[in-house]
């Protein structure tokens, strides 16, 4: 676990969390720092915003899943504690924006539930805090493909909490106990 946790680290720096600003004194150029924060460049070119955030999300639905696991009578290393930790420093430490919610969106559909099962009015609190201080810090704005991603972001988050969906059990959470082509042997 620990080796496949330390390259979900490597390839993606929110599942630290971790949030690089731009400076000039510290990168060469915009593309520098496009790449230290998980840019993938071919051929010279960096890739669009839109491709890079679907790889975001799913890199955080594996980072979640991987946290919300629990297979019976095995303790998971990285479980349900490290996913409590890692909500508190992302919220405590990256700044709102369209990365960091397309990060906690992805997550919070993961691992939601179970984070819920475990604790509560405590996640709950939590879900308020990202309701009143997360999604209002978010600023819409600058590129028009950006901002309607942006929108839509903040809305499946914002849904997310009002209608209560980390209460419902998601499908495949667990392993199913016989496959369906048993059933028409």
């Amino acid at each position: 676990m620990d080796i496949l946790i330390s390259d979900l680290n490597r390839v993606c720096i929110y599942t630290v969390p971790k949030h690089i600003s731009y400076s000039e004194e510290e990168f060469k150029s915009k593309g520098d720092y496009f790449k230290a924060i998980g840019y993938k460049g071919k051929n010279g070119k960096i890739e669009s915003i839109d491709d890079f955030t679907e790889r975001l999300s799913r890199y955080m639905k594996l980072y979640g899943a991987l946290v919300q696991t629990e297979v019976g009578g095995f303790q998971n290393l990285h479980g349900l504690r490290e996913g409590w930790a890692w909500l508190a420093r992302f919220l405590n430490t990256l700044p709102a924006n369209i990365l960091t919610a397309t990060a906690l969106d992805s997550f919070l559909e993961m691992a939601g539930y179970t984070l819920y099962c475990r604790y509560k009015n405590q996640f709950e609190k939590l879900l308020n805090i990202i309701a009143r201080d997360f999604l209002n810090a978010l600023q819409e704005g600058g590129v028009e493909s950006r901002s309607a991603k942006l929108s839509k972001v903040k809305m499946s988050i914002r849904n997310y909490i009002e209608s209560k969906q980390y209460k419902k059990k998601p499908e495949g959470l667990q392993l199913r106990s016989h496959l369906d082509s048993r059933d028409y042997y």
